[in-house]
């Protein structure tokens, strides 16, 4: 009998132990915010949505605001929303600040193949768009574990507009200044660059990017690349090669601080910790080099997915965050800001409830924000327009 209640009493306890663990992780989730948009729609509009111009579906939205226009760009896929197979860039303007959308237009189309992982950067004082993508004619997991040639790559390319989007210069290959010969997987982005605006790289375009350094769906690290002459050239610069720590780091965001340094911000894909699916780490060199090794982080209550950074700049200085907010699903998007430079962060707005996946941020200007993001199963792209009085 004394064996038979010690191991009841163990049960219990074990029980115990269990319910508290999975407490714990339900409060983390509980997401509260300051102000819930996501019942206004008066203020959302649809710039992509299945079956437009007879595309199946659009994915991994970003968006820009040059001097007089926002312009979001989107992959097209033409008969799925799988990430592989005929897949064009395409792009919508809008001169109301997203209220309306101008017709659909191709960037880039490769006929059958892959055009992916769209990317702009705004140079404001020549208020030109560089816009950076990917192609590929292999599969992430072909990419990842089979042999392949160096012909057979992911490449990468560059294209720029001086004229907010209605002529595109000729597409030129950046691969071998963007990408080392032994990377496999290699992913632009997915979201806005940046231009530094402050200290002494001010006027350097970075770009975050997430890439393969061995063999295997384990390899995932990220990188940074940069340029001095306005897109014109490429190199990379900072570099995470460490595959024995807890972050396996894909898809990048990153913001400039006021000092000039970059926060960066990264989806954990095999992370070590399941409440832990983002991590964090700076540069203090303009993108050339990371401070320290990427940090694991539990700040954010996002589960394994693109998420986007932005600088906002108006009566005070704020980092915001846009990202889904259950950490094992796609849903619910919130907006996050931190007033002390990525220390700490609450959540300002819950702006969908629901579905929803990848997102971009952008400044309308100095009293409105702007969110893009996917939703209803990659059905549509939604696009939220959010005062930030």
């Amino acid at each position: 009998m004394k064996h038979i209640k010690a191991l009841k009493n163990f049960f219990l306890s074990s029980l115990i132990i269990v319910c508290t663990t999975f407490t714990c992780l339900a409060q983390k989730t509980d997401v509260s915010f300051e102000t819930n948009i996501s019942k206004d729609s008066s203020r959302t509009s649809i710039p992509y949505y299945s079956g437009m111009n007879g595309y199946h579906a659009f994915r991994i939205p970003t968006i820009i605001q040059t001097k007089n226009t926002l312009i979001a760009f989107a992959e097209g896929r033409k008969n799925s929303t799988s990430d592989f197979g005929d897949i064009d860039i395409v792009y919508r303007k809008s001169i109301d600040h997203g209220k309306t959308w101008q017709p659909m237009k191709v960037l880039y189309d490769l006929d059958t193949m892959a055009v992916q992982n769209p990317v702009p950067i705004h140079v404001e004082h020549e208020n030109k768009i560089v816009f950076l993508f990917n192609t590929t004619s292999m599969s992430e997991h072909n990419i990842l574990n089979k042999d392949y040639e160096l012909k057979d790559e992911r490449m990468a390319f560059m294209t720029f507009t001086t004229d907010e989007g209605v002529t595109w210069a000729p597409i030129k290959n950046i691969t071998r200044t963007v990408k080392r010969k032994h990377w496999r997987w290699h992913a632009i982005g997915p979201v806005h660059g940046i231009e530094l605006k402050n200290g002494s790289h001010k006027g350097r375009l970075v770009v975050p990017i997430a890439n393969s350094i061995e063999k295997g769906k384990k390899a995932y690290c990220i990188a940074l690349i940069y340029s001095d002459d306005s897109g014109n050239t490429w190199q990379i610069g900072a570099e995470d090669t460490n595959l024995t720590d807890d972050i396996q780091a894909n898809e990048t965001t990153i913001a400039e601080l006021p000092d000039g340094s970059i926060y960066v911000n990264t989806r954990d894909q095999h992370g070590g910790s399941p409440v832990k699916n983002r991590g964090e780490v700076f540069s203090l060199d303009g993108g050339e080099s990371f401070e320290t090794a990427i940090i694991e982080s539990n700040k954010f209550p996002s589960p394994v997915v693109q998420s986007a950074l932005l600088s906002w700049r108006g009566k005070e200085e704020l980092l915001l965050f846009s990202t889904p907010s259950t950490f094992n699903k796609r849903e619910n998007l919130i907006i996050m800001s931190s007033t002390d430079n990525s220390k700490t962060w609450k959540t300002l707005f819950k702006v969908h409830k629901g579905y929803a996946a990848y997102s971009d941020l952008v400044q309308l200007d100095k009293n409105n924000l702007g969110v893009i993001y996917e939703t209803d199963d990659y059905k549509k792209i939604r696009f939220t327009r959010i005062p930030m009085e």
